[in-house]
């Protein structure tokens, strides 16, 4: 065997041994070997050069089985940090997680005006700051990974193409964040990260679909473990699926997008338009319903043509919408699924996500932790975070 090969099959291990460790929350050698089919030594090995790195420590168990206690071995999660942002209009929000993706602080930071010069270096700014408050330097590890989300089109090149809210055009905001922070920065669509997050908290499974249902709509997709982005990185803008013809004029230029009837904002304007003067539907009285019924007929309708569309394409096994308004309105999913009556429809669940509005930049942490530890999975189903 080659010393690239050696290499090779080195690394293979490691990655292999931090899955499980992190899958487990606490493991012996001996089982590690037995799940892994990697043998007593080289698993020795392995866990002795990580805990020298400081990534994994030792823990006598909590129940002793009778005989000599086994060591459990458990991943050093204050060893380092993540900070994954949500870049939004009129606030950014950011997360700051441990290497167990444990959410330690969570900020929002009020943007300034539209533009991207301005506003990127108050993101810099701000996130130098929390890094000093949360005194993530002070760690073994310090800070290993920032991951951004953006809502809008964001190239596989990790350049911002557009962003509509913040009417940023092709901004180059990894290149600016990377001349200040000296650690690997990913760059990707908000709903490519809120779908991660999902598979990473919530839901391991290789292939997984999320709707994003706020200002606009967007879908992330997961096949095969991989966030799916496309040709260019442009895939998911399902929300610009047309779905009335001659419909309601879109700011992407087409009219009729399944957004402007569909989303979280296309009903808070309805319900505006009706007379009625709120910005957020979880606040909103039952009463409102009962007075305009035909707006959450309305609402449902247009969004069970697009889930429909979603599933007779890609035939996903699980559909999580992420809607704080589903979410605080369970029963609204059983209408929802009555209204999907395709014989050919063909799927395992709809669920509403808990993770909510911090999906997005839970998933841009989660990203950088990924690729800090070079696995192939994470999975922290096991910590019920959330």
């Amino acid at each position: 065997m080659n010393t690239a090969d050696a290499t090779y099959i080195k690394a293979l291990n490691k990655r292999i041994l931090i899955e499980k460790i992190i899958e487990n929350q606490s493991i012996s050698r001996i089982e590690l070997s037995r799940i892994t089919g990697l043998n007593r030594s080289t698993v020795s090995a392995q866990i002795n050069q990580m805990m020298e790195e400081e990534l994994v420590l030792e823990r006598s168990p909590d129940v002793s089985r009778g005989g000599r206690k086994a060591i459990l071995l458990q991943m050093n999660e204050n060893a380092g940090f993540t900070i994954g942002v949500d870049i939004d209009y009129p606030s950014t929000q950011v997360q700051v997680t441990n290497l167990l993706g444990k959410p330690i602080r969570t900020y929002h930071i009020e943007m300034k005006e539209k533009g991207s010069g301005e506003n990127i270096e108050h993101i810099i700014q701000s996130l130098q700051t929390i890094a000093k408050e949360c005194k993530i330097m002070d760690s073994p590890k310090g800070l290993v990974g920032i991951g951004v989300g953006i809502h809008g089109i964001v190239h596989n090149s990790n350049d911002v193409v557009y962003t509509p809210k913040l009417d940023w055009i092709d901004v180059e905001l990894k290149d600016e964040m990377q001349k200040h922070f000296n650690v690997p920065i990913f760059i990707d669509n908000n709903a490519n990260l809120t779908v991660y997050a999902e598979q990473v908290f919530n839901h391991p499974l290789p292939d997984l679909f999320t709707v994003t249902m706020y200002s606009g709509i967007g879908l992330g997709i997961l096949e095969n473990n991989r966030i799916y982005r496309g040709y260019q990185g442009f895939a998911g803008e399902i929300g610009h699926m047309i779905v009335e013809k001659g419909g309601l004029p879109c700011p992407c230029g087409n009219q009729g997008c399944w957004e402007l009837y569909a989303s979280e904002r296309a009903l808070i304007r309805a319900l505006n338009d009706k007379g009625v003067p709120i910005d957020c539907l979880t606040t909103i009285d039952d009463s409102v319903w009962q007075d305009h019924p035909e707006l959450l007929t309305r609402f449902l309708d247009y969004l069970a043509i697009g889930l429909n569309n979603i599933i007779n394409i890609f035939n996903p096994q699980i559909t999580i919408l992420n809607s704080e308004f589903l979410l605080h309105h369970q029963e609204l999913l059983e209408h929802l699924k009555q209204r999907l009556t395709s014989k050919i429809n063909n799927y395992d669940a709809i669920l509403t996500s808990s993770l909510g509005k911090d999906a997005c930049s839970l998933g841009g942490a989660m990203l950088a932790l990924k690729n800090y530890y070079q696995v192939e999975t994470l999975n922290l189903k096991a910590y019920n975070y959330f």
